[in-house]
């Protein structure tokens, strides 16, 4: 079974009056799309975790420890990381840190927490 690793900002730290995030999003919305992903990827037969950083972290050790410890096939990197500007310092650095401690993974974008599979199997 393939491993597969979502990384992205956990929704309960959000701020979500950024006006680089669409209106009406919220946490509640966000976590059902994250399950909804998780459910997908596991019934097409992938083990799928998540790693969710806190709005404003930028401290990466215990990812990298995570990566190291677990033979990942897929990174998906969300598109909050991405997409919003305060983030961009921290998906520089989460690309470096996936880079060097699992360098055989895949790196992996979605554009929506609901086409994590499209992206999975473009690359696995």
């Amino acid at each position: 079974m393939k491993k597969i690793l979502i990384i992205g900002i956990d929704p309960h730290t959000i701020d979500f009056t950024t006006p680089e995030l669409p209106q009406g999003l919220n946490a509640e919305i966000i976590n059902k799309g994250l399950k909804s992903t998780k459910e997908q990827l596991t019934s097409m037969g992938y083990d799928t975790e998540l790693f969710l950083f806190k709005s404003g972290a930028s401290e990466l050790s215990e990812l990298a420890n995570q990566l190291k410890e677990k033979n990942y096939d897929g990174v998906v990197a969300g598109n909050g990381i991405r997409s919003v500007k305060a983030n961009f310092i921290l998906f520089e650095q989460i690309i470096n840190v996936v880079h060097e401690s699992a360098p055989n993974s895949k790196i992996i974008f979605n554009t929506l927490p609901t086409d994590s599979d499209e992206a999975v199997k473009r690359w696995l």
